[in-house]
């Protein structure tokens, strides 16, 4: 009876490790119109701790950095950075074989980001994670058009910072920006075998 509550304790412990939602985001997607253009869709997203984003690339060349709520179009010095996609003009938006990255959220402060391409960050292309009160997605878009990033941009190796980053093609078509999923982690397989030999 004590091991049985002792593994249930840890189920409970480690349950939010197993389950995460995934949230799906466009880049190189309006998303006021659902096609190909400039930015992210959907452009504001309330993760939780231990969620994931996928972030989807469409047509041309993209990438997506992460940034500061008052500097929204350079760098953040060891943030995420996904590395320059580049995709065919010919593939429709939500196409199967669109390459993704993902970022794990492991914090739960408002998270910043923009896409590199083509000076479209001062262009609104910004994407506001868990914004609050005091730093609203608005005025990151505002701070956006009035930011002057440095001649070079600091340059961070693709997936470093707090995030985990990997590279993956989409399987399947994309309708909604939010995907649940009850996926295993390696975290929480490891956990489910041990459990099994209590």
């Amino acid at each position: 009876m004590l091991a049985f509550a002792r593994s249930l304790q840890l189920v409970v412990c480690f349950l939010p490790l197993v389950l995460a939602t995934e949230f799906l985001v466009g880049v190189g997607k309006d998303e006021t119109t659902g096609k190909k253009g400039k930015g992210f869709d959907p452009s504001v997203i309330n993760p939780m701790y231990g969620d994931i984003i996928r972030f989807e690339f469409n047509s041309g060349s993209h990438s997506v950095l992460q940034s500061s709520y008052d500097h929204p179009c350079t760098p953040l010095a060891g943030g995420y950075n996904s590395g320059v996609l580049q995709v065919s003009d010919d593939l429709p938006v939500d196409a199967p074989s669109l390459p993704s990255r993902t970022f794990l959220v492991n914090v739960t402060t408002p998270l910043w980001f923009f896409d590199d391409a083509g000076g479209l960050c001062k262009q609104g292309a910004v994407l506001a994670i868990n914004p609050t009160a005091d730093q609203t997605a608005p005025g990151f878009i505002a701070n956006a058009a009035r930011d002057n990033p440095p001649a070079t941009t600091a340059s961070t190796a693709a997936g470093t910072g707090s995030a985990t980053a990997s590279g993956t093609s989409a399987t399947a078509s994309h309708n909604a920006a939010v995907k649940a999923s009850a996926s295993f982690s390696g975290i929480g397989l490891l956990f489910l075998s041990l459990v099994g030999f209590m």
